[in-house]
């Protein structure tokens, strides 16, 4: 594969660049525990990690904490951006039901590094406090997520994210800090579970019963980290039929989540297969549960629970290019069966490490080809990705 003009990196140096997104996957996998847990072998997370794609420079990052009053809305945000002087694109990242603007730490901060500002929010405040609900307390998940999932939830959903996008745009336009640097013509927006609904309805899913507003700013490219899908509602071809721009989707064989809101894990690669070709992407990670797939799992092994079982509160919590491809993966086959295994199933510390590493890797090399229009990240996703995964996971495009 050809090489970058330029590039200085060597082997070394590429395992030296993609420490600190390689870090912080072991730190999110060792430290939240007050008994002793094992540990990743780290220096097989950093071999594996630095045979992948690396961005050419890794930044330091500051993350800063607000809260927005923009109309009627109070929205807390949290903004990480990486220090350096020129224009940055802009991720902003839409975490899970029941999550804060503090969730998916591991992939903004790797996107950070890399290069990206990445704006993180909850746009409903209802969706952050679902864990409190009084449907939660009852134990009824049925009902919370029918009115969470909801088209009327979305769209009132979406139009704060639209109302987030207009207020990025007049602080720019009174070059208000750090907001004064950042290049709004390059967005990109990026989901977990119910964030990935939102990301994928503003792809152009059809959702039945859903006002969607204008968004004031366009969107380049969409990440949807365990898409959500289920057989209800209109078929898969008119669902995702009208999805036209860059996506890519990413999950995992035991990708079931507490809820039971998805049947099988299987059924989360149907936005894939049923968009349309052209940058489309699906990445399924071998025994990747849905709680490592937040990006933000606290405890290696963890059994995947509904919050009443887990004592979750719904509070807030702070918390290389070139080289590499796969061997093949178990596929959970067809919708509807019985995929993903068993979903307590527990993966050892240093195969999590290791499959965040690589999300945080295909994700960034996905931005990097359609955010930053960088040729060599777009042959990587086509040429490497699959022989680096090798038996860890497995990518397809179309």
């Amino acid at each position: 594969m050809q090489q970058r003009s330029g590039n200085k990196s060597s082997a070394s140096a590429v395992g030296l660049r993609g420490f600190g997104a390689t870090a912080l996957a072991l730190s999110l996998l060792t430290g939240c525990s007050t008994q002793a847990q094992p540990k990743p072998d780290t220096a097989m997370v950093k071999q594996f990690a630095g045979r992948g794609y690396l961005a050419d420079d890794q930044y330091s990052i500051a993350t800063s904490f607000a809260t927005w009053a923009i109309g009627q809305r109070s929205i807390d945000v949290a903004l990480t951006v990486p220090a350096t002087s020129g224009a940055v694109p802009l991720v902003i990242y839409l975490p899970a039901l029941g999550e804060t603007r503090s969730g998916g730490e591991a992939w903004r901060t790797a996107w950070a590094r890399s290069g990206y500002a990445v704006l993180s929010l909850q746009p409903l405040a209802a969706d952050a406090k679902a864990w409190s609900s009084a449907a939660a307390r009852s134990g009824d998940f049925s009902a919370l997520a029918r009115e969470r999932y909801a088209a009327k939830a979305m769209t009132a959903r979406i139009a704060a994210l639209a109302d987030v996008l207009a207020e990025l745009s007049r602080r720019q336009q009174r070059q208000e800090a750090p907001f004064d640097r950042i290049d709004l013509s390059r967005l990109a927006i990026a989901g977990f579970d119910l964030g990935a609904y939102a990301a994928m309805t503003v792809a152009g899913e059809n959702v039945g019963g859903i006002v969607m507003p204008s968004l004031p700013l366009p969107v380049a490219a969409v990440i949807s980290l365990s898409p959500y899908a289920d057989f209800s509602g209109a078929a898969f071809d008119v669902r995702y039929g009208d999805i036209r721009g860059p996506v890519l989707c990413v999950t995992g064989d035991n990708d079931a989540d507490a809820l039971g809101l998805v049947t099988s894990p299987s059924v989360r690669k149907a936005p894939f297969q049923y968009m349309p070709a052209g940058a489309k992407y699906l990445v399924t990670m071998a025994d990747m549960r849905h709680a490592t797939l937040s990006g933000g799992e606290p405890e290696a092994g963890a059994d995947i629970r509904t919050p009443d079982q887990a004592g979750a509160s719904g509070n807030e919590s702070q918390g290389g290019r070139r080289h590499g491809g796969r061997k093949g993966s178990r596929d959970t086959g067809g919708f509807g069966g019985r995929g993903g295994g068993d979903v307590g199933a527990r993966s050892s510390p240093t195969s999590l490490a290791i499959g965040v590493a690589a999300i945080q890797a295909v994700t960034t090399a996905f931005l990097d080809a359609y955010v930053k229009k960088d040729a060599i990240a777009r042959e990587w996703l086509a040429k490497d990705a699959a022989r680096w995964l090798d038996e860890r996971g497995e990518i397809k495009r179309k």
